[in-house]
């Protein structure tokens, strides 16, 4: 088989790693899966190690995964060179030497904070040895999923949130994603909360009785909002587990708690004026009557009920958003960077064969409801 180059995708998450490998035509020739890749939380020897296990369970030949990971963990290690990388092409088994990589491409959780990103370029060169490096943040990386390179707005909404936009020359516009303690209004974490709120001013009696108070309680096995307050002090309560109680919120909204339905309302809001600040911002996006709106984010899997509370926010706060499907595969968006990092310019071929692989994610097809309803 002759020396073609091979493209590196991956979407570093802080719960797992999702690699693919394939050639410069956009063609899949393989996947993988590793542990968190999140440098910030997991540090950075853990994420490339992720990383270099999803990569071998596509057939890469890694002969630096120790080097880096020993190197960047302050341990000894061996003389790079030590183990030679083959030269030729793939072995009759169908594994590929690394050299043959011509572009690596992240979209990573807190890449873009110091000094993580510039240990994490540095450990996949040594990876990778003759590739190019693109990294980028993971919101980059879910949008480009989302619109494969056409002018576009992400809507992130999970346990954090955030809007962006990226205009021609790379150039970013976003609002929110400030983290918890500052931002994140909108996000599953800020519905969590304030539900907790909600049902400590119902019993104080400072707030209206409301189906909350009974449903945390059941949920977080206490016999009264109160006794929440030093776990979630203590941390025994956590972010996701704040945040996963937006669900608990959207079922008591369906059964018509007003105070629920409230909570859902201003989230809606928050969100949407995250849009409309992005909106406002991006001149690149000043000659488009309707702007396509991508999502993602486990809160956009909480049926159609939230869906058309978004969309209603959207049309009072940001009115040339339409949303437009939510992001299944963020590594597509990876895929994307590689091959127009190779290319220049994407193929037509190559985005055909993207477009497929979105359309089997079962993403960017505008509907509200890829996931659970």
């Amino acid at each position: 088989m002759a020396r073609e180059a091979l493209l590196v995708a991956v979407d570093g998450g802080g719960s797992r790693t999702r690699l693919w490998l394939l050639d410069p035509e956009g063609r899949l020739l393989g996947r993988g899966e590793g542990g968190t890749s999140n440098p910030t939380a997991a540090g950075v020897g853990a994420a490339v190690r992720a990383i270099a296990e999803a990569a071998q369970k596509t057939g890469l030949a890694l002969e630096g995964e120790r080097l880096a990971a020993d190197e960047l963990a302050g341990k000894p290690s061996r003389e790079a060179g030590a183990r030679p990388v083959e030269a030729a092409g793939p072995s009759p088994d169908g594994v590929w030497p690394p050299d043959r990589v011509a572009v690596v491409a992240i979209g990573l959780a807190g890449a873009a904070r110091e000094p993580e990103a510039s240990q994490m370029r540095q450990a996949l060169a040594q990876l990778f040895p003759r590739a190019e490096i693109r990294l980028v943040h993971d919101g980059v990386a879910a949008l480009l999923a989302g619109t494969l390179g056409a002018p576009g707005v992400l809507l992130l909404a999970g346990t954090g949130s955030l809007a962006l936009a990226v205009g021609p020359q790379e150039e970013e516009v976003r609002a929110g994603g400030w983290g918890y303690l500052l931002g994140d209004e909108g996000s599953g974490y800020w519905i969590g909360r304030e539900a907790i709120r909600a049902a400590l001013r119902a019993q104080d009696g400072r707030g209206p009785v409301t189906a909350l108070t009974e449903r945390l309680c059941r949920v977080a096995g206490v016999a009264r909002p109160a006794e929440l307050v030093g776990p979630i002090h203590r941390g025994e309560r956590d972010r996701a587990w704040i945040a996963g109680l937006a669900q608990e919120v959207v079922a008591a909204a369906q059964e018509g708690d007003p105070v629920a339905q409230g909570i859902l309302d201003g989230a809606a809001g928050e969100l949407a004026l995250l849009v409309r600040a992005v909106l406002a911002r991006a001149e690149f996006l000043a000659g488009l009557e309707r702007v396509p709106t991508v999502t993602a984010g486990g809160l956009f899997r909480l049926g159609p009920g939230w869906w058309a509370r978004v969309e209603a926010a959207l049309a009072r706060e940001a009115p040339r958003a339409r949303l437009a499907g939510r992001v299944e595969e963020p590594v597509l968006g990876a895929a994307f960077l590689a091959l127009r990092a190779y290319h220049g310019q994407v193929p037509q071929q190559a985005l055909e064969r993207l477009r497929a692989l979105q359309k089997a994610a079962g993403g960017g097809d505008g509907s509200p409801t890829g996931g659970p309803g």
